[in-house]
């Protein structure tokens, strides 16, 4: 692991020293005819600086995601049996996941460390999901469904007001809160509750994206954003900026205390304001990438639903982790646009893009099953996500309304 990282570094140095070098020969290269004003090439001279500026500074704050990424790892290699005392609740949130139920319910069932309560909370779904958790109730005493018969109250989002209800429903010490689309790793509840004894406060896990079909590998930036620029990893002894949502593990004494779900009912960003919110009752916050230990598949629901899940919080999660945290990827992102259009402007520019293919295969490996084409044609994931957003502004900011699983949210 050592040597791996020791490489990655050494060759994020030559590509800052490459870019530096190149930085002449690029100006050098354009090709700015002979016959246009002096203010037209003082023009053109002064976007080729910029955009070698903003490519360097993006080199930059790639290395920095790298460092800060190091040690934030979800390990199943621990032994809890001490802590065998203390109950746990899972609560899942379940609309129209009669996909995906079953599967979370037997990994559940199977995990190494005993789990007293298994809740699902069924909201409103119009497909199986209830059937399907009834069955497995009749099976497994632990198992409990909790049916919501109606659309969330005035105020509240669907997500929060389903895990209100599972956590007002449970009996645990701890609370385990766990999205339907999450697979787990055997040993991963046990490793979990074995991080928060060890640490306190709450834990949250972002889980190692597994795709099956083509579409899915259009999430590589999304993921990358989320994962980096959000802040969540807490950057260099940081404070982290909120949570990851799919897998939340809370002292049930924390969660009353602080509020809950009921204290940011009205967040489509759950996961980012019941982060703060625990950091402002003074509770450490620790986040971990789930590796292969904890899985999930974004939006297998087709095309449609990646979009219609992307754009429905982008625009706010841009600037949910922060100044800081929004300048690093304004800046991230600009440079690596700046390394995708310079191909077309000038030869020395060619050297930006297997930096820069590089550059995403190192952020993205511990992040899913991307293969060797998300990086080599790295532009197409980014120009996709310039659509997203754009789709996502007008949503928030100007329609102010969001669609989500058949539910219009007014924001």
């Amino acid at each position: 692991m050592k040597q791996k990282n020791f490489l990655m570094i050494l060759f994020f140095s030559v590509a800052v020293f490459a870019v530096v070098f190149s930085r002449n020969f690029i100006l050098k290269t354009d090709v700015i005819p002979e016959d246009l004003t002096i203010e037209y090439r003082q023009a053109s001279y002064f976007f080729s600086s910029a955009s070698l500026i903003f490519v360097f500074s993006s080199v930059f704050i790639s290395i920095f995601y790298f460092l800060s990424s190091r040690h934030k790892f979800f390990l199943q290699n621990t032994d809890c049996s001490q802590n065998m005392h203390k109950k746990i609740s899972v609560i899942i949130p379940a609309r129209n996941e009669e996909i995906n139920i079953k599967k979370v319910l037997n990994h559940l069932i199977n995990q190494s460390l005993q789990i007293d309560q298994i809740i699902v909370v069924n909201d409103n779904s119009s497909d199986r999901t209830a059937q399907i958790v009834e069955e497995f109730s009749k099976k497994y005493e632990n198992i409990k469904l909790i049916n919501l018969s109606q659309d969330p109250p005035e105020g509240w989002t669907g997500k929060s007001w389903a895990l209100w209800n599972g956590a007002q429903h449970s009996c645990g010490d701890l609370l385990v809160f766990i999205d339907a689309d999450v697979e787990l790793g055997e040993k991963a509840i046990e490793a979990l509750v074995e991080k928060q004894v060890e640490l306190g406060g709450v834990v949250s896990i972002w889980p190692y994206q597994r795709m099956e079909r083509f579409y899915e590998h259009l999430n590589l930036v999304m993921n990358l954003l989320v994962v980096y620029a959000g802040g969540n990893l807490g950057f260099f002894g940081k404070k982290p900026s909120g949570l990851f949502g799919p897998v939340v593990l809370t002292t049930r004494e924390d969660y009353f205390e602080t509020g809950g779900h009921q204290a940011i009912k009205d967040s489509v960003l759950e996961d980012i304001k019941l982060g703060r919110l625990y950091a402002r009752h003074g509770k450490r916050i620790t986040n971990l990438l789930g590796l292969n230990f904890v899985r999930f598949r974004m939006y297998p629901g087709g095309m449609k639903q990646l979009f219609e899940g992307f754009t429905k919080n982008m625009a706010s999660g841009s600037v949910s982790g922060g100044v800081l945290n929004l300048s690093l990827a304004f800046l991230w992102m600009t440079g690596v646009y700046s390394s995708i259009f310079a191909v077309f402007r000038s030869f020395g520019a060619f050297l930006f893009y297997p930096i820069f293919a590089f550059i995403v295969f190192v952020l993205s490996r511990r992040l899913g099953d991307y293969k060797w084409y998300d990086f080599v044609f790295y532009p197409v994931h980014f120009l996709f996500f310039l659509v997203l957003f754009i789709v996502s502004t007008l949503k928030t900011v100007f329609l102010k309304q969001v669609s989500w699983r058949g539910r219009r949210i007014r924001l």
